[in-house]
């Protein structure tokens, strides 16, 4: 598999089977939003328009699940974590309204969602990890 694509291991798992799974299916999405942004022969603006909202619209059933979790945890820095979710969503907005008027952002905002991604889970992530096993 190309460098760019992100392969799931198991250094990646917060240990907590529901977020893991969703944390694999957003890897998937990812590395299919890689693909798709760099496959010029099958380029469709209006196929990837519908799949980074999708993948939007994924990652806010993520985090909200992943905040549910951390709450009944009582993980304390819930509203920290909160605040990395609100940015992102208001960085991957910005970028998704730049891809709407200039289609070669596509790429960019397909790294800027695997960096963000392959960071939030390896770090930010793992902080909670020790909480939700509790549950």
């Amino acid at each position: 598999m190309d460098e760019d694509y992100v392969v799931w291991s198991d250094a990646y798992s917060v240990e907590f089977p529901e977020i893991d799974e969703q944390h694999k299916k957003l890897v998937a999405i990812t590395n299919e939003l890689l693909q798709s942004s760099k496959d010029k022969s099958s380029f469709s603006k209006a196929g990837l328009l519908i799949a980074f909202s999708d993948a939007c619209k994924y990652a806010v059933t993520h985090f909200e699940a992943e905040e549910k979790y951390m709450k009944k945890s009582r993980f304390p820095d819930l509203n920290t974590h909160k605040k990395e979710h609100e940015d992102f969503l208001a960085k991957v907005t910005d970028a998704f309204n730049k891809f709407e008027v200039d289609e070669f952002a596509a790429i960019d905002l397909a790294i800027f969602l695997k960096k963000w991604l392959l960071n939030h889970i390896a770090v930010v992530d793992k902080q909670y990890s020790p909480y939700l096993k509790k549950l």
